[in-house]
């Protein structure tokens, strides 16, 4: 497999003749977060009240978003929060800065694919979530959609951010000290229609399941879809505990629970609810990866093959494989649910996931779901027999992801430790192992990822990976 990245269109263009792909390194020269200032692959983000979201820039921000939403004919601005602490006060200082040129329209604490569908049906409308997903209590951030309910372009993104820059602390309008009354302003009937449209499952008591709501944005609504023999963690919303522990990318409570209840699964969501991951009754992962393998399986089955599918980069080799051998081809993008959108949107196929749990379903709204998806797998595995209820699972490849901390992001290129390891590894393995080494897009942190039919190759690989990077960035 040959990995070709475009830095302009953000796709990546997969060979499947070939076994194994050598490496992609996303270098300053093509990693879009080196070109915005603010925005990464996800929005603004960072520690709430503090810069770039104190309280004098999101007041900022609001005059830069209306700004710029002027500019494109938009009439209608939906907002939705995640539950954090400080979305109340941060929300307040954008309203002031926003002002009252463009209509808002107030969804409450609500998962992030709800402000993206309900935009998404509204005319001339953009989306904007205060979230920072899977992020601890302290952080917040700012995420934007446009009138398709798709993440904003890095166009608009860079017109947000001008406008932001443009706009002087002294020209900041007073910001009302009292605490803005948000619920006589909340319009509820965009998310019934929400909640309408996703439908509901009965749980039945021979598959009793828990779910894991990260006292996040989906703990609100999940009672609303999921009845019958559930169990609930991470609920109620609880601003100081969203992520602490628990939801997506903290598991251990939730393994804990499903084994020790003898639940058949376990279902986790992330803090703003466009994430989901499903444990087995014996607590192992069933990933992005595994979700979208299901799915295309079931619709093989029932005659109705898809296409295609779209994965990413750190998509697994077995999942790649397993696709080859049904027929359905696979095109791997960037990282980030934005880019797997826009190449839905290319090839006109529905499904696209990340192992992290980003799925797309593009029938059922226009970005990943993380209530969409549990919906969609669950639907399916009440329905096998117990004897077959996990054996669906394609063989993954050996792969493993390091982070390394950084003070800042630094151009890979000017990393001569990480590019000489890296070079060594193209000389040792060549094609046997496929290496990815990119920053994240919301926090310091550069990811290296290696894959290999082998165990022991991936540790070696990371071994010196991990210390030629942080000889490199110390």
């Amino acid at each position: 497999m040959v990995l070709c990245y475009s830095g302009a269109g953000g796709r990546i263009i997969t060979n499947t003749d070939s076994n194994m792909n050598t490496v992609l390194i996303e270098s300053g020269s093509i990693n879009r977060q080196m070109t915005l200032k603010y925005f990464g692959t996800d929005g603004v983000r960072g520690r709430a009240f503090e810069a770039p979201l104190t309280i004098e820039d999101m007041c900022k921000w609001g005059g830069a978003w209306a700004s710029v939403a002027k500019d494109n004919g938009i009439q209608t601005l939906v907002i939705g929060w995640d539950g954090r602490t400080s979305c109340t006060a941060l929300l307040q200082a954008f309203l002031s800065g926003f002002g009252l040129d463009i209509k808002t329209t107030l969804l409450d604490v609500v998962p992030t694919p709800a402000v993206a569908w309900v935009t998404s049906r509204q005319t001339n409308a953009w989306g904007l979530v205060l979230s920072a997903s899977h992020n601890p209590p302290e952080d917040n951030g700012l995420k934007g959609f446009d009138s398709g309910g798709s993440k904003l372009a890095e166009n608009i993104e860079r017109a947000i951010e001008s406008a932001f820059d443009a706009i002087s602390n002294d020209n900041i309008k007073a910001i009302p000290q009292q605490q803005e009354n948000f619920e006589i302003l909340i319009q509820p009937r965009a998310m019934e229609e929400y909640v309408a449209h996703l439908g509901e499952l009965l749980i039945p008591d021979s598959f009793p399941i828990l779910i894991d709501c990260a006292f996040g944005a989906t703990a609100p609504w999940a009672g609303r879809l999921f009845k019958g023999a559930v169990q609930w963690l991470g609920t109620p919303t609880n601003g100081e505990r969203i992520n602490v522990g628990v939801g997506s990318t903290h598991l251990d409570a939730l393994r804990k629970q499903t084994l020790a209840s003898g639940a058949a699964a376990g279902v986790a969501f992330d803090g703003d609810g466009d994430r989901c991951l499903i444990l087995d009754d014996k607590g192992e992962v069933v990933d992005g990866d595994q979700m979208l393998w299901l799915l295309a399986q079931e619709l093989k089955h029932s005659g109705n093959t898809p296409p295609g599918v779209i994965g990413t980069l750190m998509s697994n080799g077995g999942l790649e494989q397993a696709l080859k051998e049904s027929g359905i081809s696979f095109i791997r993008t960037p990282v980030g649910d934005k880019y797997m959108v826009r190449e839905l949107d290319n090839t006109g196929w529905d499904l696209a996931a990340e192992a992290s749990g980003h799925l797309i379903q593009r029938h059922l709204g226009p970005t990943g779901d993380g209530l969409a998806t549990a919906l969609a797998i669950l639907e399916i595995l009440v329905k096998k027999p117990v004897e077959h209820r996990w054996n669906w699972r394609f063989k993954p490849w050996p792969l493993k992801l390091i982070n390394v901390e950084a003070r800042a992001h630094k151009e890979l290129d000017r990393c001569p430790a990480l590019q000489k390891a890296i070079n060594e590894v193209k000389q040792e393995f060549g094609d046997s192992i496929r290496l990815v080494v990119r920053w994240s897009g919301t926090e310091p942190l550069l990811r290296l990822m290696a894959e290999a039919k082998e165990q022991r190759q991936v540790e070696h690989v990371l071994e010196n990976l991990t210390k030629a990077a942080r000889a490199d960035l110390d």
